[in-house]
């Protein structure tokens, strides 16, 4: 049997048409609207408060020293201290930072649609778009979205490198970029050493150095326009996205090896599996349908257990009661059931269509090269970018040379904390968290990696599929866990999804692509549904997947309290705040304003500064022994989970509604 051939205008697969560019820009449009919108809604989490005290530093220093044991590299703070300099020093300019590489993930991906096809890269950018976890994490000011937005970038530069196509004017923007983030600030580091601490010869200094710059940016830029049509270019920028992806996290070497893993794997699944519906392939496909009924059969017990999970979290008593996500839920799966069905109903009558696409072949990449000598001269470049880019930004652009022999000892700190089990949620913690918020993904990428190894014809959806699974495999075997680490096996996942979709509505049968269309509206639905209640109604609620640890809404009011006495106090940002409490991640970001807000840990002697704020429970006996001639007691108000703080205010500062510090025992957390 053979597959119904046409041809590639039918297709449409030549160049996107208007109607392709006016989803897309619908679906980038969705995608800006949940991550801008009331970006600083939620406080600020722990590790937020930690990268604020971090960019805080660069901002008034300007030099990052990075420390290996610190939270990551140093790319997110010199991105975020780009905002911060145009919108000041605030929880918008930091989330914004992130933010807008969120969305230009989801632009990205657009640039993989003779892969996906066009329905398909429509379909894998509204999962992108719309993602609760994509959504959540690109409101965080937070490394992943940045690692998340490198890694596809690796991906796209490639795939266009091996398509030998002209540098595109994204291409040429963010190259152009790259090299003014990396040359004009070393450059003013230079020109700030030659001045001496001279003012006016810094400035000369200065100017000489941007005009320079600015004429090697043109003459960089130009020479490589002018060599094949621009096409080194996404060699370089993909060179380039890796040393980001390195100077970012320090799992990157999960994520690059995996897509190594993948792309082997890819090799070898084609040159062993037929293309066609043959005898064999059908009666392996059996035996595959076969073996997993069997399973369900005998691991009856676990799978009532876990549609009992399924039903209790989102109905049960006592739990979260989602009677919309619920049935949504169930209708998606028969939806997803019936379109594999529909699928494999179509595959065996040879009415799916088939398509003409560029080749991802080794060859072909070796051969995106050119000659010997072009080749020679493309490797050097891309790897000289690949270790310029990474010195530059552990050394803090030369200004702190120590941060280059602290990245190679990084992995020896890290490989020790991948050790943790933080959670303890085992080796099935994604998944669980997967079918609180992103079920439709769970689901839909499954169906799209079932099609790709089915039809392994489509060598990117079935990287796609190995992408997707390996990381997967990999994060759950390591013990370390944290929710935001699911990014980077959901981003492979919503294109392999995306990929199914396509597949199924691109059948003959009708049948199959109405299954395809209910499925794809479900899915929508559902994730629309999820994204906006986890992160604008329930954003702080342990129950949803991607909250951990995360800071309570409460402590805002906190926050407030501080600004209403340090205003009362005339002083103002003057104004004198002693925290004693041991826990106060992330009241740094939030006091950053006040030069007298001092964080001891524990109590000290205080009798004249304005505002005390100490740990609840923990330290309720010694605050009313050490403060009470003269402070009063404001409230109660949650920072975490397990973790409250309270405020003191001086008594000639307090509100008639204040109370004296006995009364602590008796008040319980807002």
């Amino acid at each position: 049997m053979t597959e119904t051939k046409i041809t590639e205008q039918e297709q449409g697969r030549t160049r996107p048409d208007i109607v392709w560019l006016c989803c897309s820009a619908a679906i980038t449009a969705i995608a800006f609207a949940f991550r801008f919108y009331d970006l600083t809604l939620k406080p600020l989490h722990h590790d937020e408060g930690v990268n604020g005290f971090f960019l805080t530093t660069l901002y008034r220093t300007g030099v990052y020293k990075y420390d290996p044991a610190n939270y990551h590299g140093p790319t997110l703070y010199y991105i975020s201290l780009f905002f911060s300099k145009i919108f000041g020093l605030n929880t918008f300019a930091v989330r914004a930072s992130v933010a807008v590489f969120g969305v230009l993930t989801v632009v990205l991906a657009l640039y993989l649609w003779r892969y996906l096809g066009r329905i398909g890269s429509l379909s894998a950018t509204l999962f992108l778009a719309l993602s609760p976890g994509m959504v959540y994490i690109s409101r965080y000011f937070i490394h992943e979205t940045f690692f998340t937005f490198c890694t596809l970038a690796i991906v796209v530069s490639i795939v266009l490198f091996i398509e030998r196509k002209a540098a595109g004017p994204l291409a040429k923007v963010w190259l152009a970029i790259l090299l003014a983030a990396c040359f004009i600030p070393s450059g003013l580091n230079v020109a700030t050493y030659f001045s001496d601490g001279n003012a006016t010869a810094l400035w000369a200094f200065r100017i000489a150095v941007v005009i320079v710059e600015l004429a090697l940016i043109y003459f960089v830029l130009k020479s490589l326009l002018e060599w094949r049509e621009g096409r080194p270019i996404y060699l370089i920028l993909a060179a380039a996205s890796a040393a980001f992806l390195f100077a970012t996290k320090e799992t990157a070497f999960i994520s690059i090896g995996t897509m190594v893993i993948a792309t082997v794997a890819t090799r070898i699944w084609q040159r062993n599996v037929a293309v066609g519906p043959t005898r064999s392939k059908w009666y392996s496909l059996g035996f595959a349908h076969f073996a997993a009924l069997a399973a369900a059969v005998f691991f009856y017990g676990y799978t009532i257990v876990a549609l009992k999970w399924v039903y209790t979290y989102f109905l049960g008593e006592n739990s979260v009661k989602e009677p919309f996500a619920f049935y949504t839920l169930c209708a998606l799966s028969v939806a997803v059931i019936a379109a594999w069905a529909m699928f494999l109903a179509a595959y065996q009558k040879g009415k799916l269509t088939a398509y003409s696409e560029p080749e991802l072949t080794y060859n072909g990449f070796f051969a995106a090269f050119g000659s010997s000598a072009d080749r020679l001269l493309l490797i050097s470049a891309s790897a000289v970018t690949f270790v310029f880019v990474l010195a530059v930004f552990f050394s803090s652009y030369f200004s702190f040379p120590e941060g280059l022999s602290r990245a190679v000892e990084a992995y020896m700190l890290w490989t020790k904390t991948g050790t943790k089990d933080h959670t303890q949620n085992g080796v099935l913690a994604y998944v669980k968290w997967g079918m609180k918020v992103e079920s439709p993904l769970l689901l839909l990428s499954a169906l799209g990696g079932a099609i790709a190894f089915l039809r392994p014809k489509n060598r990117y959806a079935l990287f796609s599929a190995y992408w997707a699974f390996g990381m997967i495999a990999a994060y759950s075997i390591i013990p370390y866990k944290t929710p935001w680490l699911a990014l980077s096996f959901f981003l492979p996942m919503c294109l392999i999804a995306g990929y199914g979709i396509n597949e199924i509505l691109s059948s003959k049968f009708l049948a199959s692509r109405l299954t395809g269309g209910l499925t794809l509206i479900l899915a929508a639905a559902l994730l629309t549904y999820q994204a906006y209640d986890l992160n604008f109604v329930r954003y702080d609620d342990e129950e949803m997947g991607y909250v951990y640890a995360h800071t309570k809404r409460g402590m805002l009011d906190l926050v407030k309290q501080i600004e209403h006495y340090a205003e009362k106090s005339s002083k103002g940002k003057d104004a004198t705040i002693e925290i004693v409490s041991p826990d106060y991640w992330p009241l740094t970001w939030y006091v950053n304003d006040y030069p007298h807000a001092n964080f001891y840990g524990s109590l000290v002697d205080a009798n004249t500064a304005e505002m005390i704020v100490a740990k609840k429970n923990d330290q309720d006996t010694q605050v009313v022994e050490k403060y009470s001639a003269h402070y009063k007691f404001v409230g109660v108000y949650p920072l975490r989970p397990g973790v409250d703080l309270m405020l003191l205010v001086r008594r000639d500062l307090a509100d008639p509604q204040d109370q004296d510090l006995y009364k602590i025992f008796e008040y319980e957390s807002k």
